[in-house]
């Protein structure tokens, strides 16, 4: 069976580069093979979101990451060939830019690259991803449409803090989330 029979669990990291660059692969596997994506995948068990995250940084691109600060969590509902997905995503930003080791390939990937965003073809995706990190300011339906036509839904909740949404933020407030688009 495949493992996006079920509601998987994932870890992503947004990775700064050299010069404004954000680290990116091209996936070779999964629901959205063939695209650039920021670094991620599949959470083992008895690995915490956080340290998913670090691996797959650090198993696609080679980088070493210090301190990662959690900053939203997205659900991915979708369908490919093999059927439906719906992936439960933790979004970590990386606090320092790091290089990707000359000649590194990558385990599991097609290729690696440190470019401004705007020099890549983003998957849908990530244009939300990349302005919730505060890296980009994609427009609301431009990134509407875009899932649209991939036909993904895709719900972002943002946190609070250090701390992951819950009925009520740490300080006080409401924490947010909401459905970027529903089919």
């Amino acid at each position: 069976m495949s493992r996006f029979a079920r509601v998987l669990p994932a870890a992503l990291a947004v990775v700064p580069g050299p010069d404004g660059a954000v680290t990116f692969v091209h996936q070779r596997k999964g629901p959205y093979a063939g695209h650039w994506l920021l670094p991620g995948g599949g959470v083992e068990v008895g690995e915490t979101a956080e340290e998913t995250a670090r691996r797959e940084v650090l198993e696609e691109t080679g980088c070493r990451v210090g301190r990662l600060d959690l900053f939203a969590v997205y659900e991915f509902l979708g369908e490919w060939a093999q059927g439906p997905y719906h992936l439960v995503m933790f979004a970590f930003r990386a606090d320092e830019p790091s290089t990707v080791p000359p000649g590194f390939t990558g385990h599991n990937v097609g290729g690696v690259r440190q470019v401004a965003p705007s020099a890549v073809d983003l998957h849908s995706t990530d244009l939300q991803i990349l302005n919730d990190a505060g890296l980009t300011a994609f427009d609301h339906d431009r990134v509407q449409g875009a899932l649209r036509a991939d036909g993904i839904t895709m719900a972002a909740h943002t946190v609070v803090g250090s701390l992951a949404v819950r009925s009520t933020a740490a300080n006080g407030e409401e924490p947010t989330s909401h459905v970027l688009h529903d089919s």
